[in-house]
């Protein structure tokens, strides 16, 4: 169980960059040729954009859960982004340990005893800096891949067809309508045990 959230102030981001794509198509080379040329003619034709995450805390203090909206689109006709769009939230949880996330100084009243004045302020501002640093890059561990996204795209694409929940059966339905089999197929995979989740919204 989860209790407080919180959100982290960002803009939207556009996840289809050329440091993403570089890491995707090197994946689908080392699969097939025939796969990179493929999956290269089907990003340039896409949009993935993911919002500021919503973090929520578990209430025993040792998981965050980030929740990202996520929009999916296509292009249409004359290169123009087609309306269809695809909104999941990509949730994933993070093991965090709260002694060590923000870093814990317990030692530093004793060391800074002997350190002038001026070279404490230093310090101080060195451990503000460590701090955030340490706490954003454990919170960036939360933002999805690309890789990732196309992965679980492809496993949402041939789930089967739950009727109890219509919300999931019309995203697969549009998802079919939005990528050919053959073109999916093209897609990354995850592992089965992946542990974050697209879920359509």
């Amino acid at each position: 169980m989860y209790s407080q959230s919180r959100y982290i102030m960002t803009q939207k981001k556009e996840l289809i960059t050329e440091k993403e794509k570089e890491k995707v198509l090197k994946d689908a080379v080392d699969r097939s040729n025939q796969n990179q040329v493929q999956l290269q003619d089907i990003l340039r034709d896409m949009q993935i954009t993911i919002d500021a995450p919503r973090l929520e805390d578990s209430i025993d203090g040792t998981r965050i859960r980030a929740t990202h909206p996520t929009q999916i689109s296509r292009k249409k006709g004359k290169g123009e982004q087609g309306e269809d769009i695809l909104r999941f939230h990509y949730i994933k949880e993070i093991p965090v340990d709260y002694s060590s996330v923000p870093i814990s100084f317990r030692d530093r009243a004793s060391v800074v005893t002997a350190i002038p004045k001026s070279d404490i302020t230093k310090q101080n501002n060195e451990i503000g800096k460590a701090v955030v640093t340490e706490s954003y890059e454990k919170l960036d561990e939360a933002s999805p891949s690309l890789r990732e996204i196309l992965g679980l795209l492809k496993r949402i694409y041939f789930m089967p067809e739950d009727f109890s929940n219509r919300v999931a059966v019309d995203r697969i339905h549009e998802l079919r309508k939005m990528f050919s089999k053959d073109e999916i197929l093209a897609f990354p995979s995850v592992s089965p045990d992946f542990k974050s989740g697209l879920v359509p919204v």
